[in-house]
């Protein structure tokens, strides 16, 4: 019975090993939707660090609320260091950004981690996004993912060559999420309106397990290796805001109960509605750079007395 046990065990695993062998050519597709779009930030952040690989820097990470609403030449301003946006979506998966960057962060230094709210398995190890982007952008990053990872997200295997497949005419275009409206710096500078009707978000109360221990090996890990990291709330619209106070004060007294507490009051990031393009944490350039002063005091209050 053991030996027989330990047979289908072995064909198991062999199988499983040789269908993500598989999918993984099969994933290999490039998406042109996301090859023309604002997600070629993936890559060019990845390419940027490399370049600065010996250089003291500030490194931002975390979803589209820090792509649509940071200033990061006024932080290079601030605080002479050369500056590198990564953000793109926060479907991306807060693991896989990190994994992807880590290893080119340094002593000295300042790492802006800004996730989205929400406290889910997709916040953590991303969605069909993530595939899109590693597929068109950074293939090889896929050797970072562990097999917990995959259990998560091999139900989008298929979008994504759907996707592929569905965008295989689109060709280079011109908007806020278009690649043409990234910086230097990463950011995304296409000049963008309020709108008058923003899709509210809801918010849960609960964080998922396995994504606060991930937030603490972050915090272990720049630790570690004598990184600064100021772990901050995201932009949130204010009307959207007061909606989800609850929720919001639920998952930042999570985090500290934790050990992990965002280091500013997530009220602080929360600006007039005025300030938001098309989401409640998507800004306009103005609102960008309000919201970027308001970083630039945190950093002064956090580091400026360690120096």
């Amino acid at each position: 019975m053991k030996q027989f046990l330990l047979k289908v065990s072995i064909i198991a695993v062999v199988s499983f090993v040789m269908t993500v062998l598989i999918d993984i050519a099969i994933l290999r597709k490039v998406d042109n939707l996301s090859y023309y779009s604002h997600e070629r930030n993936f890559s060019l952040a990845y390419y940027r660090l490399k370049a600065l690989n010996d250089s003291n820097k500030i490194v931002i990470i975390g979803g589209s609320n820090g792509a649509f609403g940071i200033n990061s030449r006024l932080l290079h301003e601030a605080f002479n260091l050369p500056v590198v946006n990564t953000c793109t979506h926060a479907s991306i998966g807060l693991r896989m950004q990190f994994e992807t960057y880590k290893d080119m962060l340094r002593e000295g230094d300042i790492v802006i981690l800004t996730p989205e709210y929400g406290g889910g398995k997709e916040r953590l190890y991303g969605g069909y996004n993530l595939l899109r982007i590693l597929s068109t952008h950074l293939p090889e990053a896929y050797r970072k993912i562990t097999l917990r990872q995959w259990l998560n997200i091999y139900q989008f295997i298929g979008i994504h060559n759907l996707g592929s497949s569905v965008h295989k005419d689109i060709g280079e275009f011109d908007d806020p999420y278009s690649a043409n409206a990234i910086n230097e710096y990463g950011d995304l500078e296409w000049e963008r309106e309020h709108k008058d009707s923003i899709h509210y978000y809801s918010l849960s109360g609960v964080m998922d397990g396995e994504l606060i221990d991930y937030f603490k090996y972050i915090h272990d890990f720049t630790k570690s290796k004598g990184i600064k990291l100021a772990f901050l709330p995201p932009t949130f619209m204010r009307s959207n805001f007061n909606i989800c106070a609850g929720q919001i004060d639920s998952l930042a007294y999570c985090l500290e109960a934790n050990g992990v507490p965002l280091q500013s009051a997530p009220s602080n990031y929360s600006f007039d509605d005025s300030l938001y393009f098309d989401t409640p944490c998507h800004m306009t350039p103005e609102g960008a750079i309000i919201r970027t002063q308001t970083i630039i005091e945190d950093l002064h209050r956090l580091f400026s007395d360690k120096e």
